[in-house]
Order: C-alpha cells, then sequence, then structure tokens
C-alpha cells in the first residue's frame, strides 16, 4: 500500500518536473535590442529568432517606439519590463502570449522620451597629393551643415549621425576640391591635387579660389605661394609684397621696414616660420622681404584677434610652414631675377625621412643692371628739397632655409627647422647747397634661428604638440657726415713753342674730397627663445585645448657719437636687459548649435624677475546661418615685451631700435582687439568685411635732450611713452570665373599716435596712416599664360617731425600714391620638367609715389642742420624671371 502511495507520488513528481524542464526549454533566454524600432518589429524578430509566438493588435504595437537593449534575459522578465515601461501586459494561453495594451486614467497612449539618436566619429588626414605633406586647416564638410577643419597633422575628425556612408566636401586654398563618398567606418585618407602640377597641358574650368581663402578659424586668411610669382612686384620668389593684397597688410620701406598690419610697427606682428620667430622680414632697403615664397607650403595671416595659444606680439599673427618634401622622389627648382638667384631642393632619404632646403642670394652687387641704377635713384630732389641719394656698390643679402623632416607613422611627426640671413647695404645722401654736405649711412645684420617641433595624434580625439624655436638678430651701423669740399688742381705740362707764353699748358681738375664732423656708431643685438608645448582634446561639441611654455628674451644696445668738433653734441647709450616669461593657457571652442560657435581663452604671463602675472583674456563668437555665410566677433587683450622702438636725435631723424621693458616694467606694451566680420564663400566668390578697433599703450621711445655743461653740449636720452589706436574697415572681394580671377582690396583707417611731451600731447597721424587703400588686380590664366594687371591708389603719408617745439597744425601730408603693375608669365610643361618664364612691369606710368618720409642731420663745423628727405617707390621699371623646375 505503501509502496504504491510512493509510486503514485513519484510518477507524479517526475511529470511535473519533465514539464517544469519542457517549459525552460521552451523559452530559452533571449538577446534583444532596439533603436527607436516599433515594439511590433522588436516582437516579430523575437519569435523569428527564438519561436516565441505572440499574439497583438499589429497597428497598436507598431506606434509604439521602443529603445532598450539585453542580453541573456529571461523570457517572462522581458514581458514584465514591457509592462511596466510600455504598459502592455501578457498571459499565456496555450502556448501563446496574448499582449494587451492596458487602459490608463486618461485612456491615452503613454508618451515616452524620445530616445538619443546613435552617433559615429568620421576621421581622416589631409595631405598634397604630390608631395604627401600634411595640409594644415583645411575645409572639410559634410552634409548637413556638417564639417570641422585639419589640425597641423593634416588630421580632422568630427561626429555625426550614424551611417554607412558620408559625402564629404575636401577643400583647401591651391588645391582641386574633392567631393567625394567615404566610409566612417576607417580613417580616411584624402589626398587633395595642387591646381597646377606638372602633366601636359589639359583645359581644366573649375572654381577654385586660388590666390586667398578663409580659414576655418575666422581671424585667419590662407594665402597661396605658389599664386605669388603672378603677383607683380620686384622679385618673383618675396612672399612678403606678394601679401598686400590682403586689405590692412603693408609693406614699409625705409628707415623701418617690414609688414606692417593695420597701422602697427612690423615689430609688433608675431611671424613664425615653422615655430622660428622671424625678428626682422625685410631685405634691400625694404623693397622685398626675408620670406622666400619657394620655400613655403603654406601662408596664414591673422590681422588681429588671435586666439589663447599665441602671445608676444600686439598687432598680427603670420604663420607660415615651410615645405617638408614627403615624397617619394627628388625635385630641384631653380629661379634667378634681376636682383638674386634661387635654389630650392628636397632629398626623400627614405619613405619617412626627408631634407628640404633653399638658398637665395644677390647678385646685384656684382651685377650693376639697369635695376640696380633704377634703386639708387629714389631719393628725391626738388628745389625745396635738394638732397639726392646714390648707394655704394655693397648691397648684399642672403638667406637659408632647412627643414628636416621624420615621419614615424601617419600620426606623429618631427621636423628641425634653420633660417639663416644676412644683409650688407650702403646709402649715400648728398646736399647741394653753397655748402655742399654729405651723409653716408652703413649697415650689416645677420639673423639666425632654429627649431624642433614634434606632433603627435594620439588618438581621434587627443592633439599633442612641442615647439622649442630660436632666433638671434643683430644690427651694426654707422652714420657718417660731413662736408664736401671742392678740390682744383692745375697740372703743368711742359709746351713745344717759343716766346712768352708759349710751351707752357695748363689744365685744371675739379675733385671733392669729404671732411667728416659726425659719426654715430650703433649696435643692437636681441635674442627670443621659445619653448611651447600645447595639447587639444575633442570630446563631443567641445574641444578642450591647453599649454604652458618658456619665454626667454635679451638685448643689447650700444650708441655712441663721435664728434670731430668740440661744438657738436656729444651722446652715447648702452643699454642691455633680460627676462624670463612663464607662459600658460586654457581655450575651449564649443559647437553650440551647427549654427553658432563660441570659444573663449585665457593667457597668462609670468615676469619671472618682476615677478607680475599679466593676464591676457580672449574671446570668440561665429554665427553661421547658411552654408558659405559667417558672422563674427573676436576681442582679447595681448603684451608684448620685447618691442621695436624709435630713437630720435634732437633734429627729429629716428633709428629703429629693439627694446626690453625696465626695471619699473616702463616699455611693457598691452594690446586691446575688437573686430565685427563677416564671409561669403560660394560658386566661386569669396567676401571678406572686417571692421575693427586696435588699441596700443606703454611703448617708449628715445628722445634726445641737449644738456649743456660749460662749452660741451651733451645729450641724453629720456624715454616718453606713447599710445596707438588704429581703427578702420578692411573689404576683400574675390570672384573666380572660367579664365578669369577679379580681385578687390579696400581700406578705410585712421592710424594715430600720442607722445608724452610732444605736440601739446594731442594726437596726430601716425607713422603709416593712410586713410585710403584700393587694390584692383586681375588675373587672366589662358592656356599656359598668366597675365596679371594689379591698379593701386592711396593717400598720401603724413609728414611728422618730432621736435619739442612741433605742433599739431604743421602737419602735411605727401602726394596720393597712385601705381600701375603689370606682369605676363608663360609656362612650358613636361612629363618630368615645367619651364616658366616672365615679367613684371612696375609703375607703368612712372609716377613718382613717396613711401617714407624721413628727417636727415648734417653736420659741419659750424654746426648741424635737417633736411627732409622723401624716399619714393621705383619709377617704370621691367623685372625678368626665369623658372625650372625638376
Amino acid at each position: 500500500m505503501l509502496l504504491n502511495t510512493f509510486l503514485r507520488h513519484s510518477a507524479a513528481f517526475l511529470f511535473l518536473l519533465l514539464a517544469f524542464w519542457q517549459t525552460r526549454a521552451q523559452y530559452p533566454d533571449i538577446t534583444v535590442s532596439s533603436e527607436r524600432k516599433p515594439l511590433a518589429g522588436v516582437l516579430e524578430e523575437v519569435t523569428r529568432n527564438y519561436g516565441v509566438k505572440f499574439a497583438y493588435d499589429a497597428n497598436s504595437f507598431h506606434d509604439i517606439e521602443t529603445r532598450f537593449s539585453f542580453e541573456g534575459i529571461a523570457l517572462e522578465e522581458f514581458l514584465r519590463f514591457l509592462e511596466k515601461e510600455y504598459a502592455v501586459s501578457s498571459s499565456l494561453i496555450d502556448g501563446t502570449w496574448v499582449l494587451v495594451i492596458q487602459e490608463t486614467r486618461d485612456s491615452e497612449p503613454p508618451v515616452f522620451a524620445p530616445p538619443e539618436p546613435q552617433l559615429t566619429r568620421l576621421s581622416g588626414f589631409v595631405r598634397d597629393k604630390e608631395t604627401g605633406e600634411d595640409l594644415e586647416y583645411c575645409n572639410v564638410a559634410c552634409e548637413p551643415n556638417k564639417g570641422g577643419m585639419t589640425n597641423e597633422l593634416g588630421f580632422f575628425t568630427f561626429t555625426l549621425p550614424h551611417t554607412d556612408s558620408v559625402r564629404l566636401l575636401v577643400s583647401y586654398l591651391g588645391y582641386r576640391t574633392m567631393d567625394t563618398i567615404v566610409s566612417p567606418q576607417n580613417t580616411v585618407m584624402i589626398f587633395l591635387e595642387p591646381s597646377e602640377i606638372m602633366l601636359k597641358p589639359v583645359r581644366v574650368v573649375h572654381t577654385e579660389r586660388e590666390v586667398l581663402q578663409a580659414s576655418p578659424l575666422p581671424e585667419k586668411i590662407a594665402f597661396n605661394p605658389l599664386k605669388s610669382s603672378a603677383v607683380p612686384r620686384i622679385s618673383n620668389d618675396d612672399l612678403g609684397n606678394a601679401l598686400l593684397l590682403i586689405p590692412g597688410v603693408n609693406f614699409l620701406q625705409g628707415a623701418s621696414p617690414g609688414l606692417s598690419i593695420r597701422g602697427g610697427a612690423p615689430t609688433d606682428n608675431l611671424v613664425l616660420f615653422d615655430g622660428i620667430p622671424v625678428l626682422e622680414t625685410s631685405h634691400l632697403l625694404g623693397n622685398m622681404s626675408v620670406l622666400n615664397a619657394k620655400f613655403v607650403q603654406q601662408a596664414f595671416v591673422s590681422r588681429g584677434g588671435f586666439d589663447a595659444g599665441y602671445g608676444g606680439r600686439v598687432s598680427g599673427l603670420i604663420e607660415l610652414t615651410g615645405k617638408s618634401g614627403k615624397n617619394n622622389r627628388p625635385y630641384l627648382d631653380v629661379s634667378a631675377n634681376l636682383l638674386n638667384s634661387n635654389v630650392l631642393a628636397n632629398i626623400p632619404v627614405t619613405n619617412k625621412f626627408s631634407i628640404t632646403a633653399a638658398w637665395r642670394r644677390s647678385f646685384i652687387d656684382s651685377w650693376q643692371n639697369y635695376l640696380y641704377y633704377r634703386l639708387i635713384e629714389n631719393v628725391s630732389s626738388t628745389d625745396e628739397n635738394p638732397v639726392t641719394s646714390t648707394i655704394i656698390p655693397s648691397v648684399k643679402y642672403q638667406d637659408v632655409n632647412t627643414k628636416i623632416s621624420f615621419h614615424p607613422s601617419a600620426k606623429m611627426e618631427f621636423n628641425l627647422n634653420l633660417l639663416y640671413g644676412k644683409d650688407r647695404q650702403s646709402r649715400d645722401f648728398e646736399l647741394i647747397q653753397t655748402n655742399d654736405y654729405y651723409r653716408n649711412e652703413r649697415m650689416k645684420s645677420g639673423s639666425l634661428g632654429m627649431s624642433l617641433n614634434w606632433k603627435w595624434q594620439v588618438n581621434d580625439e587627443w592633439f599633442h604638440s612641442f615647439s622649442a624655436g630660436f632666433s638671434s638678430w643683430e644690427k651694426d651701423m654707422v652714420d657718417e657726415t660731413g662736408e664736401l669740399e671742392e678740390i682744383t688742381e692745375v697740372i703743368e705740362n711742359p709746351g713745344k713753342g717759343q716766346g712768352k707764353g708759349k710751351g707752357l699748358a695748363k689744365t685744371r681738375e675739379r675733385t671733392y674730397s669729404r671732411q667728416t664732423h659726425d659719426i654715430d656708431n650703433g649696435f643692437n643685438h636681441i635674442e627670443e627663445y621659445r619653448a611651447a608645448w600645447k595639447t587639444a582634446l575633442k570630446s563631443g561639441n567641445f574641444t578642450h585645448e591647453a599649454g604652458v611654455g618658456l619665454t626667454y628674451n635679451s638685448y643689447a644696445y650700444d650708441f655712441f657719437a663721435s664728434r670731430l668738433k668740440d661744438t657738436l653734441q656729444i651722446d652715447s647709450i648702452a643699454s642691455s636687459a633680460n627676462q624670463y616669461l612663464l607662459n600658460a593657457f586654457v581655450q575651449q571652442n564649443i559647437d553650440v548649435t551647427d549654427q553658432i560657435r563660441f570659444r573663449w581663452g585665457l593667457r597668462s604671463s609670468f615676469d619671472i624677475s618682476r615677478r607680475k602675472t599679466f593676464w591676457q583674456p580672449r574671446g570668440g563668437l561665429e554665427f553661421l546661418p547658411v552654408r558659405g555665410v559667417k558672422v563674427y566677433f573676436l576681442s582679447g587683450i595681448y603684451y608684448q615685451f620685447l618691442t621695436g622702438i624709435r630713437r630720435f636725435d634732437s633734429e627729429g631723424h629716428f633709428s629703429p631700435v629693439w627694446y626690453l621693458p625696465d626695471d619699473k616694467g616702463r616699455g611693457t606694451v598691452s594690446g586691446t582687439h575688437y573686430i565685427l566680420g563677416g564671409k561669403f564663400e560660394k560658386d566661386g566668390w569669396f567676401i571678406d568685411l572686417e571692421a575693427y578697433l586696435k588699441n596700443a599703450e606703454g611703448k617708449v621711445n628715445l628722445f634726445a635732450e641737449e644738456v649743456s655743461s660749460g662749452e660741451k653740449i651733451s645729450v641724453t636720452y629720456n624715454p616718453h611713452e606713447s599710445r596707438e589706436r588704429n581703427k578702420g574697415i578692411d573689404l576683400f572681394v574675390q570672384k573666380k570665373h572660367f579664365l578669369f580671377n577679379h580681385m578687390l582690396s579696400y581700406s578705410i583707417a585712421t592710424a594715430e599716435e600720442q607722445t608724452s611731451g610732444f605736440f601739446g600731447n594731442n594726437w596726430y597721424p601716425g607713422y603709416n596712416d593712410r586713410t585710403h587703400r584700393l587694390k584692383l588686380t586681375e588675373m587672366i590664366r589662358w592656356k599656359n599664360w598668366t597675365l596679371t594687371g594689379s591698379w593701386q591708389v592711396a593717400s598720401g603719408l603724413p609728414v611728422v617731425q618730432y621736435t619739442r617745439d612741433s605742433t599739431t597744425d604743421e602737419f602735411a601730408r605727401s602726394d596720393p600714391f597712385a601705381q600701375l603693375d603689370l606682369a605676363l608669365i608663360k609656362t612650358f610643361t613636361g612629363n618630368f620638367y615645367s619651364f616658366s618664364g616672365g615679367v613684371s612691369m612696375l609703375n607703368v606710368f612712372d609716377r613718382k609715389n613717396i613711401v617714407e618720409v624721413n628727417y636727415l642731420r648734417f653736420s659741419s663745423d659750424a654746426g648741424s642742420m635737417t633736411v627732409r628727405s622723401d624716399i619714393s617707390a621705383l619709377g617704370f621699371t621691367p623685372v625678368f624671371f626665369i623658372n625650372a623646375k625638376f
């Protein structure tokens, strides 16, 4: 009996146990995920993968969007989740799960928060197709209204909605725009083809901007060095004069030569050539720059408002990247004009290691061609201004650029750079009056710069860079002045005649000797060391940047005047200083929306010796209402410590001098920038419009003051602080279509200064104040011919003499500037070579255009006097060049 009972109970238990295991086997754990899928589709997927049967209202369940992800979850637990989150009840009837939407109190279907869209990241590199060089600040855009720019390694990255393919539009100045489809699954490699490559002639019609283009950063404008040879100027390989196409940029000649940006002095600009701070930017008395266009791969100009990553200057920023030659074959570029020869060579040692070098040297000191004689005639001579000028045949200049590049991987780069320059020049001035005077100015200068750069793209989001740069410059000047004394020598020769007065012939030879009365000796030596580490991390709509660095500046200035007459002034200066600065910055770039971008940054410079911190906040706001249109506002505070100032003698003649603040900080320059601008780029159009206000204060100039001590008259130099304010509007319009490239550059501006103790402490016109500047340029390309015409008009320069008794009522201006220049180039191309030649016709109408007004001091035994001297641009001058590339 007990056995039968046990067997019955055991059989029932086994039956229940088997039923349980059959149920578990029928509904295994499931894995399911959904991103905005309808619930009906999810249930169909579960049925298809696991054989679970469901019954439900297909239309109602199709309207329920779901978002979840489960792995190895029990079916019952999944159904409980549906009941909790989506109000769907379930019951098992005859092996089928019946699902019903529960009624809510309001009889309304549940409202669910929209799920976040799934994103993907697109990353890649942009490089030159011919050389493999990285292209910095390229525009990388995709639909809809998404994009970014490349960094120093040519790398770009940004997020976009998940997709299997993306249409990319990649553009950069001087290269053909690429429109392509890529997959975001892998790192993209984009190779842009230069607009001009050495291929057999073909007819190409495109709308790329060939000369100037906006950078993705609002404050920067990109310039194409390859097109610089087509711009009419004195030397085809001079980049500095070609940059004058940008409104607000001017190249000064005379005593303070170099690139000036929006009224500022050339020494107020930060010029970085592969991390080397370029301290002086002029050759040949300011007629050309030290920037060799043949060696420059990329050029960017910021006329103000640059971000917190840069410091040490208060005016503008010019960034130049030299050619690294990452191609797999060597190449050679040789050119010559009437001034100098230029050789550029690249040697790829391996596929990761290359050497590129350029050497430019003048031969005008050995070959005195007609251009040489045109250069020595650029000082005007009138009845009111009877000064003539010649140049002693010792004008000589040269510069060397070298870049050694090593690329261990696509995401890392090292390069070692060298920049060397040397100048020697002399100029004579003669003053023809009742007594004749002369003045001779001799100058020797040299510069040396080196830098080591390291760039590393750690991953798609993180970038590091380190740059250590050094630059030294020195100038030795001797100014000599005195009288020209006429000497008439009578030479008697025996004659053959007879009688009185016969047999004796006399000749007279008239010569001039120089009696020196006054010699000024000046020596200026400066050094600047810069080391900086920067990092950038991209996270979603944020790009975080930070960096630290060290700057060391030193200067020495020695001046001594040798006076050969006791009644003349005696003066001298012996000054030197050095400074250590610790720099740090933080910055954020925020993509608030696809149309709004915001940038804020803070830079600090800590003067170690004075234990004082200089805070420099920077900011910017961009608005992109539609594609191709950008409106922006930029502002910032800037400090400069190593500055270029002027030493004025008692007659108002000045000489440029580099200077560092004294122990009390006098000489530290602070500047503020406010810029409101807009850019438009579409269908071959490029329009850039900016209104700006730029102020600076704290710069000191050294003014001579006479001190009598008995019969001796000595001179002391006292620093006088000055202020500057520059404001104006710059407009650039470019239209490229078919054969033609039309360009218009216009500036309306005022540049004013105020110097304590002079002109009644009133504001007066700055040294480079031209109210209006208009430049129209037309470039026509037909087959292998390029014709360029440039017409420039500008207001006259102010005439300012810095003397104690001068008033603002005495200011005048030189005549307006007007000049037409033409250039014609012909190019021959083959499979492995390119040959071109051309001519620039400068100042076609042979106008006398004043480019500098200065005051010269002439000395004699009776004392000294001051005469105004007007330096003019070249008259009508044809200039030829030839170029060969292999």
